[in-house]
């Protein structure tokens, strides 16, 4: 202290113990500050699979009350579809529909994301977004997902983005791992 009196231990505990109260409020500020990311992932042709596996201590047992997250990174964005729609999502595509959706579900638990339904008076009603078997899927799609070597992974989910507009690919734990954008509702087409 600068008044010329000895600073006891109790005192200097309690600066010690305030010090590191700040230093860790400074910290957490820090980390809860997010990252700005661009708009438009940076997908040029082909993209290695990665082929490690979440640690299982990740695994919290249910993902129903966890947070969504998506990854766009293995997304089979090469080629074109024998109905004649590019696997490579469009930049409107992806800033008008597929981004804006994936931000909402970010907000949302695997539990709401589940609960969603759709249909009507008129129509049965259906989950919105849900998983699905592989052989359920178009054989071309089957076919693709063999040749990108995803065949480890039995099942697919599918989020419905609107009308017609489907975003496929698979979850680990939390995380969903975009596959394709099918925008004209072929991979898993209904009949009507």
């Amino acid at each position: 202290m600068t008044d010329g009196k000895r600073l006891t231990p109790r005192l200097k505990r309690s600066l010690r113990k305030k010090l590191e109260q700040d230093t860790q409020a400074e910290k957490k500020a820090r980390l809860l500050k997010r990252p700005e990311f661009e708009l438009i992932p940076r997908i040029k042709g082909d993209v290695p699979v990665s082929s490690t596996v979440p640690r299982a201590s990740r695994d919290p047992g249910s993902i129903m009350a966890c947070l969504m997250e998506w990854c766009p990174l293995q997304a089979d964005t090469a080629g074109i579809w024998s109905w004649g729609q590019q696997r490579q999502w469009s930049d409107d595509d992806w800033r008008k529909t597929i981004y804006c959706n994936l931000i909402n579900f970010e907000k949302l638990t695997w539990s709401e994301i589940y609960d969603q339904k759709t249909g009507g008076k008129k129509q049965s009603i259906r989950k919105k977004h849900h998983d699905m078997n592989i052989c359920d899927i178009c054989k071309e799609a089957q076919s693709r997902w063999n040749e990108i070597g995803l065949d480890d992974h039995e099942m697919i989910f599918r989020f419905r983005l609107g009308n017609l507009p489907r975003l496929w690919g698979y979850r680990i734990y939390t995380k969903f791992f975009i596959i394709w954008w099918d925008k004209f509702h072929r991979i898993c087409p209904t009949d009507k």
